[in-house]
């Protein structure tokens, strides 16, 4: 009888999987409309990094897409093969690129990311979901969303859809189209998310387009709710379509993001403060109240200017609440690590966040600002008037490209140095994004901080960082600079460069 027992648990052991084997993972690439954003630092979103609230925890959604990037650029900057690297068997990989495609205007452009619809941008795609195929995943192609680019009628331009050519029915530069006949020809599922994005902000109107759902400094990037509302998107179609029907939840009341909340390493008696965005796509009743409890030990806000409160509550109308972001602060008092969340309630819906943070203590901290001098170019050239593009002309542009950048560094630091912030003194009319990274080849990266608009003048930029650097590190910072216009004077400078900290013993 006990052999018997034995072997029935024994295949009973067999037929119920592992956590890790029951695990489904989705992977997403392509460009900064799906990307994820330092929550700190910026106000866009990208999809992608909502997507994961859409569903079960049996479902891990690892997002690679990055800003600036096209079919062309993410596979020759080595991107795809980091991606590939990754996928196993019966994973699901969704495809979504155009908006970077477009930078030559429908031609294979000597800028890296350019390509012709029915050429190159064809092609890659169909490499995409070739080798995605022969590791056993499982392709999905999801044509990009909308521009903000509305008609005196009220509708979106062609162009907004991510069509070049001369009119609507022209199918020559239009890259929705040929990824449908990819998606065709290649026996790919395919969600149109170009017709979901278009057809909701036509009817929500330019005005509360404009609000709500995009930032305001261009018509292409999106805002939490915007961001959140278009992961739900695609999550209704992939149940529609019965792709990982068991596991997609597209009625999910509350979209919180980041999904965890990591203070890293802390020293006793600095302060700190992380961000979190809440969407409230269907909260109970018409009218209501969300309650925000922070973990013991730490206060939470609704804005920088609130004065933070161990618990606040926030009203909400019309069963909505859109682009609300809190703040959590925390200041260590002793030396131990944080395992403990954030909790919302709403009625009878519940959520947390998980909170983590590695407090330690110090025998002495001297305040340390370590300025740098020298840095590297790529795609760039330096001339009397300043830094340049390299080949002279400037494209008109929404987004990074990822080889074009200054790159400062840190390294043979004689004692562990926490750098808390970088400065920097920037003359020029650019737009920027700056990021920060250990790794040899800039991978992994974090974003430290962004600004869409390009301005004129001469202003100092501070940016939080929070990282701890030993004296056999090397720590990278990358300023990826663009033009929100087409031009060949466009020239600017950095100046004062410093990584401001903490040395640590």
């Amino acid at each position: 009888m006990k052999k018997l027992l034995f072997v029935a648990v024994a295949l009973l052991c067999t037929l119920l999987p592992t956590e890790a084997q029951k695990k489904v993972r989705v992977h997403t690439i392509g460009d900064s409309t799906m990307a994820d954003y330092a929550e700190n630092t910026t106000r866009t979103r990208g999809w992608g990094e909502m997507f994961q609230e859409f569903f079960t925890d049996d479902v891990e959604v690892i997002n690679y897409a990055r800003g600036g990037r096209s079919t062309r650029s993410f596979i020759n900057e080595g991107l795809w093969d980091k991606v590939k690297a990754n996928i196993q068997k019966g994973d699901y990989v969704l495809i979504q690129f155009a908006h970077n495609d477009e930078k030559g205007n429908g031609t294979y452009s000597d800028d890296g990311r350019g390509t012709d619809p029915w050429g190159h941008y064809k092609a890659n795609l169909e490499q995409y979901v070739d080798e995605t195929r022969a590791l056993g995943g499982i392709p999905i192609l999801v044509t990009p969303i909308v521009r903000r680019y509305f008609t005196k009628e009220g509708t979106i331009s062609p162009k907004g859809c991510h069509n070049l050519s001369s009119s609507a029915t022209d199918t020559t530069l239009d890259y929705v189209y040929v990824m449908k006949r990819v998606a065709a020809e290649k026996k790919v599922p395919l969600i149109d998310h170009t017709a979901r994005t278009k057809a909701f902000i036509e009817n929500l109107g330019e005005k509360n387009t404009t609000d709500l759902i995009y930032v305001s400094s261009d018509g292409t990037h999106t805002q939490a709710t915007g961001a959140a509302l278009y992961a739900q998107m695609v999550a209704e179609e992939m149940k529609r379509m019965g792709i990982l029907k068991r596991y997609v939840r597209p009625q999910t009341a509350i979209v919180l993001n980041p999904r965890a909340l990591d203070f890293n390493t802390l020293y006793v008696g600095n302060k700190s403060r992380l961000c979190f965005d809440f969407t409230g796509l269907a909260l109970p009743g018409k009218n209501g109240t969300v309650t925000i409890t922070a973990p013991e030990g730490m206060l939470v806000a609704a804005n920088p200017e609130a004065v933070p409160m161990h618990q606040i509550d926030i009203d909400y109308t019309d069963g909505k609440l859109w682009n609300q972001c809190f703040y959590l602060y925390f200041t260590p008092t002793q030396a131990r690590q944080v395992s403990d969340q954030v909790t919302i309630t709403c009625g009878k819906i519940k959520r947390s966040i998980p909170v983590y943070a590695d407090c330690k203590g110090i025998s002495k901290e001297t305040p340390k600002d370590i300025s740098v001098k020298k840095y590297s170019l790529n795609g760039l050239q330096e001339e009397a008037s300043g830094i340049t593009i390299e080949k002279g002309q400037w494209p008109d542009d929404i987004d990074e490209s990822g080889n074009r950048y200054v790159e400062f560094y840190l390294k043979g630091v004689k004692k562990n140095f926490t750098v808390r912030q970088i400065t920097f003194i920037l003359s020029g009319e650019v737009a920027y994004r700056v990021a920060a990274s250990k790794g040899g080849d800039f991978y992994p990266r974090t974003d430290l901080g962004e600004n869409q608009k390009a301005e004129a003048g001469t202003r100092q930029i501070s940016l939080p960082v929070n990282m701890t650097i030993t004296p056999n590190d090397r720590l990278a910072i990358r300023f990826f600079p663009w033009s929100t216009k087409t031009t060949d004077s466009l020239y600017f400078k950095i100046e004062d460069f410093t990584f401001e900290g903490m040395e640590i013993e």
